[in-house]
């Protein structure tokens, strides 16, 4: 027997409930297989499949044409055999905050059972029988409840099969083409783009209105409301894939026909902001895209700060267009985007005027703030989101001020929304009027001193928001400075506080040809291409961004801002293109995207475009890190731990694989270049060491042939045998090193351990070197000392025995007595003294001689000996 209570366990369990309706539960019961024309039936009424099984099920409808339905089945089953029983139930469909569907019911209804008969019946709750009273050609006759009913006034419901019972639903689309009805553009575009919606409409045999660009037709049943729905998205998706020419945004809208009529007023009549619609997806509320059923996919649109009705707007897309799986899982703040008031004009929201905008509190530009940012997952940025909500609740600007100074997700997040549109704010003027530099942002960071114009001291009254004649204090300082910019751009400010918008612009013109540098210039452009933008005048915003870009072509702030006057303009598709360079220029412009008040209108189409992007580096960044664990195993078969290079890697490693476990594109993108940038940085350190390694072991060889060349002269060889050691095994080395490719990891790496055992061993080598170099030019010295002394000693010898006798002969003969007395008395003493005086002459000249010379001969004997071993050599 079916329980009702086995249907009901299979809904969800939610705590807390998004939003709510009242309406009627149909619950069915057969035997064997259901009749299709049953759940057709009740789908073409209206009905919305709750829960199933094989012989059980439970629908929910928000109005009484589950009657009407009933009604039609009852009259079929008289003419062919049906048996299936059904009871009608009041009932609350719930819908929680992930869009989970669930139903409400008495718990005294839930413990029901029911006997399937052998015909058509239905029972009716006293209390869903009043939603259906009235209702022409029905009647409720009382009935017994059957066993496992509760008790109660149960009626069985009965129809006049004299009636047709037609479906009180119905609607009207409503679809207009994005732009300027004057441009060109738009009608070429709306022209071809018709032709495609045009062939549906013929199919279908739509009568439609063309009236002032709104094309307007009716929807009589669901069935054409499925139809359209899923002919109109199918047809988009082909012709932006085939045929791209043909393609025109265009933004749809889906109302209940209950209180409008079918005739050219009727778009004025719907309460609904076109300039707000996502092109490309109808838009409907959640009480009639529930009606769609399987096939369709439904998104959220923020048209108001609260979402607590069933009839609040949301817009449809094909399921089989993978947007659920196909969009990054970011769900922007609902205050934050929301609000009645125009676009601020310093921050972009619409929860605050612009007199109240609490960017006029911040003191100080926050560029870094992008960097805490990188460091959130999405997640985080969800929990952070919702933190903003719950603090937006209240006071919004107390809300702010808690949320800036709050140092957790919410924090950061609330100091980047405000940083997006930082350039237009009050705390850009100072950094402005004291910049030298002519290029953004760079001519930002050299500033000049601080002058004493009080129109400083008109800036921090109008940032504190005090009540001060300040137009009229700047009259005055203009009649002392007339061709000080800085005047005309603190008017400007002025005018848009008090709304002159015009007169803004025009002083900011003003401003514009007197500002001395281009970088001040582009400002003061930038400021009323803002100003055209708030206003909803888009192009000419557009081209004002350009003509800023023109001027300072590293403005990225202009580039963006011309993206997101594409998507409030709808041109989603145009936008989507721009925003992806600037993303491949600058990663932290995804997070911008997804952050950005103002760009709420291509939500659902961003969040899906960003998602390609997202996947791609999502799936990089998996082979990254695999990439980065065989990097940090390659590092270490080509330098050692204690190698400086491969200690600043390893740490560059470790940080790369801590970047890949945060869920944000910035972190990816770093991982993704940061591995390869580590690979060339590898790659070029490993060919400059090679380098410089072949250039040191030149340098060991050097040195190591100037030990051999001055060792090879020491005169006791025996003693130079662990010289001669040392000597064989560092050539052995060195020449291994100069003959080996250093390109290969294991050699390269071995390489570096020889050069410092090698250079090592020249030192040792070196040091040895010394005493025997002292003790061979010593005994070179004394064997060039040796032979100076003998030639002399032995000249003067025979000088002394030869001239001595000379003289004393010849002294004799002159009759000289000196001479007489010498040969007779003391001949050999003083030959014995003359011996004596020439040895010491000569040990102090072959001294003398040899110091002079030892250098000059050192040389040339070596010179000589070097090119008899080269001769032998070759």
């Amino acid at each position: 027997m079916p329980q009702l209570q086995s249907l009901l366990r299979r809904l969800p369990e939610f705590r807390e409930s998004r939003m709510s309706a009242a309406g009627l539960a149909l619950w069915l019961n057969w035997q064997g297989d259901i009749n299709p024309a049953v759940p057709q039936t009740l789908q073409d009424y209206g009905g919305m499949t709750i829960a199933a099984e094989r012989d059980q099920s439970l629908w929910f409808f928000f109005s009484a044409d589950v009657f009407l339905a009933l009604a039609r089945l009852e009259i079929w089953g008289k003419f062919n055999p049906l048996p299936v029983a059904g009871q009608v139930l009041p009932a609350r469909l719930l819908l929680g905050m992930k869009r989970e569907i669930s139903l409400s019911l008495e718990n005294v209804l839930t413990t029901q059972e029911l006997i399937v008969p052998q015909e058509f019946q239905v029972w009716v709750h006293p209390r869903a029988r009043e939603m259906g009273t009235g209702v022409p050609g029905l009647s409720f006759e009382k009935a017994a409840a059957l066993r496992g009913m509760v008790p109660a006034e149960w009626t069985m419901l009965r129809a006049d099969s004299r009636l047709p019972y037609q479906s009180t639903t119905g609607w009207y689309s409503v679809l207009r083409p994005l732009g300027n009805p004057l441009d060109k553009g738009f009608q070429a575009g709306w022209r071809s783009m018709f032709g495609e919606i045009e062939e549906i409409l013929k199919r279908h045999k739509f009568k439609y209105i063309l009236h002032e660009s709104f094309l307007i037709f009716p929807l009589e049943n669901l069935r054409l409301y499925r139809q359209w729905c899923r002919d109109l998205l199918q047809r988009v998706r082909e012709v932006k894939e085939q045929r791209p020419d043909a393609y025109w945004p265009c933004v749809s809208a889906i109302v209940d026909r209950k209180g409008l009529n079918f005739n050219n007023e009727l778009p004025r009549k719907v309460a609904l902001d076109w300039d707000q619609l996502v092109p490309d997806y109808p838009h409907t509320s959640f009480r009639n895209a529930y009606l769609l059923g399987e096939g369709f996919t439904i998104h959220e649109v923020r048209f108001s700060v609260e979402h607590s009705s069933m009839d609040d707007w949301c817009n449809v897309g094909l399921a089989d267009d993978g947007q659920e799986a196909g969009a990054l899982p970011v769900v922007v703040s609902t205050r934050a985007v929301a609000g009645n008031n125009p676009c601020c004009f310093y921050c972009g929201m619409r929860n605050h005027e612009v007199t109240a905008c609490p960017s006029r509190k911040l003191e100080t530009l926050t560029p870094s703030v992008w960097r805490d940012v990188a460091l959130l997952d999405f997640e985080t940025l969800n929990q952070g989101f919702q933190i903003i909500d719950a603090q937006l609740a209240g006071d919004i600007g107390e809300g702010v001020a808690t949320l800036l100074a709050s140092e957790g997700a919410e924090g950061i997040m609330t100091r980047a929304m405000f940083d997006i549109g930082s350039a237009g704010q009050h705390r850009m003027v100072r950094r402005m009027w004291l910049a030298r530099g002519k290029e953004y942002p760079k001519g930002l960071d050299e500033m000049a001193p601080k002058d004493d114009n009080p129109v400083w001291g008109v800036l921090e009254s109008i940032r504190h928001g005090e009540p001060v004649a300040l137009e009229r204090e700047l009259a005055q300082i203009q009649i002392k400075n007339p061709r000080d910019y800085r005047n005309r751009s603190m008017l400007g400010f002025v005018a848009l506080e008090r709304g002159d918008f015009l007169r803004a612009a025009s002083l900011w013109k003003e401003a514009e040809t007197l500002a001395p540098t281009a970088l001040q210039q582009g400002w003061h452009i930038f400021l009323q291409a803002r100003l055209n933008e708030v206003q909803g005048k888009y192009q000419p915003a557009t081209q004002l961004y350009r003509q800023v870009v023109r001027l300072c072509p590293q403005w990225a702030d202009a580039e963006y801002r011309q993206a997101v006057c594409h998507v409030k303009m709808g041109f989603v598709e145009q936008a989507t293109a721009q925003l992806l360079t600037l993303i491949a220029q600058d990663p932290n412009v995804f997070n911008r995207v997804l952050l950005d008040p103002e760009l709420e209108r291509g939500h659902l189409h961003l969040l899906t475009a960003l998602h390609v992007p997202w996947n791609e580096a999502e799936t990089r960044v998996e082979e990254e890190k695999q990439g980065l664990t065989r990097l940090r195993a390659e590092l270490g078969t080509w330098f050692s731990e204690e190698h400086p290079f491969a200690v600043q890697t390893d740490v560059r490693v470790t940080n790369l694989v801590r970047m890949a476990e945060i869920r944000n594109f910035v972190p990816f993108q770093t991982v993704i270049n940061g591995r390869s940038q580590l690979e060339k940085d590898m790659q070029l350190r490993i060919g400059r060491e090679a380098k410089d390694l072949k250039t040191r072991f030149n340098g060991f060889m050097a040195r190591l042939m100037h030990i051999r060349d001055e060792a090879a002269w020491f005169p006791f060889p025996r003693i130079l045998v662990e010289f001669n050691k040392n000597y064989n095994m560092c050539a052995a080395s060195l020449n291994w090193a100069l003959k080996t490719n250093l390109q290969v990891a294991e050699t390269f790496k071995r390489a570096h351990a020889v050069a410092e055992v090698e250079e090592e061993r020249l030192k040792d080598l070196e040091s040895r070197l010394k005493f025997l170099r002292m003790v061979r030019d010593s005994t070179l010295f004394m064997l060039l000392f040796w032979r100076s002394f003998l030639w002399m000693e032995i000249i003067g010898l025979l000088l002394i025995l030869v001239a001595a006798p000379l003289a004393l002969f010849y002294g004799e003969r002159a009759g000289a007595t000196w001479a007489t007395g010498l040969i007779s008395t003391q001949k050999w003493q003083l030959q014995k003294g003359l011996i004596l005086i020439l040895s010491v002459v000569a040990l102090g000249l072959a001294a003398l001689r040899t110091t002079l010379v030892f250098e000059k001969k050192k040389d040339k004997l070596f010179n000589e000996a070097r090119e008899k071993r080269s001769k032998k050599k070759k």
